[in-house]
């Protein structure tokens, strides 16, 4: 298994290199980074600006960087304008980025992607694509249809999340190619929530592995061995208890392995 990377939307109220030295403490392998704006929140953007830092930090914590959050390839500007942020990931060593298709519906949505892999692919990453319960690629055979029709190897981030709120289950991973898979970001949460309620659960309020009803277990015994595991678990909640972020990513590892634990013995 590959060392699990501690996602950047875990610690919102964290910097980059604060980021790096948390994960570094709590037994992660990597981090994503939110490189390209706006961000979520605004701690956790990382900038051209701070390019030394983070590489010092990474070198420093033996930390690699994985992936580069997130580029809505649905936007009024031209796939083109990302170059200069995918570059300075790139630079940091960062080995893929995602995309996202959050909008409207449009005709020139695989043109995008494959303009999009063009750049990553010239950068030396590859390429994911993320379907989210709150844009038009929403469930994973969304993701392959879109992958497929931009004629490209690109690959997809299960995120648990949006795989339980588009209706999803185990059963729809063995509904396409497992080997498309290659991402999953973990959280937990309730299976029936309001609707109203699934974006701010998104951005900002996930339960950690084992403390909720997602089928975790089975979505990771589905998937390939070998895929980059994420733990992705914004916490409000804790966050407002007054959990340091510190203590938030090492819960989240804690969580994560218990969760790993239970997968091998087949529980």
């Amino acid at each position: 298994m590959k060392p699990i990377s501690l996602d950047c939307l875990t610690l919102p109220d964290a910097t980059p290199v604060e980021l790096i030295e948390y994960a570094a403490r709590t037994g992660y392998g990597s981090i994503s980074l939110w490189v390209q704006p706006p961000a979520l929140f605004p701690p956790m953007l990382a900038t051209p600006a701070m390019a030394r830092d983070i590489a010092s930090a990474l070198a420093a914590n033996g930390i690699a960087l994985g992936n580069l959050e997130v580029f809505n390839i649905n936007s009024d500007h031209p796939v083109s304008a990302f170059e200069d942020t995918l570059a300075f990931g790139a630079a940091l060593g960062a080995q893929s980025a995602t995309a996202i298709n959050f909008g409207p519906h449009r005709s020139d949505i695989a043109e995008r992607l494959a303009a999009f892999h063009k750049l990553c692919a010239r950068l030396g990453m590859a390429t994911y694509v993320e379907p989210i319960s709150m844009g038009a690629t929403r469930t994973l055979a969304d993701g392959v249809a879109l992958i497929d029709a931009a004629g490209v190897d690109a690959r997809l981030v299960l995120d648990c999340l949006h795989l339980i709120r588009t209706g999803g289950s185990p059963e729809s991973i063995a509904a396409i190619a497992p080997a498309t898979i290659g991402y999953v970001q973990l959280c937990d949460g309730l299976l029936a929530i309001a609707e109203d309620e699934i974006g701010v659960e998104a951005t900002a309020n996930r339960l950690y592995p084992c403390e909720g009803e997602f089928p975790l277990a089975e979505i990771l015994r589905a998937v390939p061995a070998d895929v980059q595991l994420g733990v992705e678990v914004p916490s409000l909640d804790r966050q407002e208890q007054g959990q340091p972020p510190l203590q938030r990513a090492k819960e989240a590892m804690a969580a994560t392995r218990d969760l790993l634990k239970r997968v091998e013995s087949g529980l």
